[in-house]
């Protein structure tokens, strides 16, 4: 039986706003998407540990597309990029108050995510949180959903794991959750309804 739902948060509860920060790249200053994804996606995981420090990320990244900008400036407009899913939202909240714990297990860095969770009030709607830099720990490393099943007091047999990357859904699938790879609101919700979750 289902008790316990563990969610990422960037690219299903939220929107993809790094993305939206590369097509930016893209328009404003003519940084093809595809090296600013590659030069970003080279760094951030240091970064989204907790391993260096937003200076060090900006750097390097800034160094690697050859841009010349206020890192603060472009920092502020990448997180403004950033939107609850209302789909995703209001069905969370339907499924925690019909009882189901709500754990999010998120990739984030320690400088970003109390801003974002103080604009879009993420933290309120769940009942505990896993910031990857906080804990010293990022997705695919198994480690960091044992941890999300320890603080929630919840077993991998009854627990879903859900995110928008197929080999983030790997470990969980390995130790014994139940997986939902994310592709939109409603594929994701019926996904949940055929696990027997639905928001009835």
């Amino acid at each position: 039986m289902v008790t316990t739902i563990i969610s990422d948060m960037g690219g299903v509860y939220l929107n993809r706003g790094i993305w939206l920060f590369w097509d930016y790249l893209n328009e404003k200053y003519g940084i093809p998407v595809e090296k600013a994804k590659l030069v970003f996606l080279k760094n951030y995981k240091q970064f989204f540990s907790g391993f260096i420090t937003e200076e060090v990320f900006w750097a390097n990244l800034l160094t690697e597309i050859s841009l010349k900008e206020d890192w603060k400036e472009l920092r502020k407009t990448l997180l403004d990029f950033f939107e609850v899913n209302p789909e995703i939202s209001d069905f969370y909240k339907k499924l925690r108050a019909k009882g189901f714990k709500l754990v999010l297990l998120a990739d984030q860095a320690k400088e970003w995510w109390p801003e974002l969770d103080k604009k879009l009030n993420i933290s309120s709607n769940f009942d505990f949180v896993v910031i990857s830099a906080l804990v010293g720990l990022h997705k695919p490393n198994p480690d960091i959903y044992l941890h999300a099943l320890k603080i929630s007091k919840s077993t991998p047999e009854e627990s879903v794991f859900i995110d928008d990357i197929d080999y983030n859904l790997t470990p969980a699938k390995d130790l014994g959750m139940k997986t939902i790879l994310f592709e939109n609101s409603q594929h994701a919700i019926s996904e949940f309804e055929l696990l027997g979750i639905n928001r009835q």
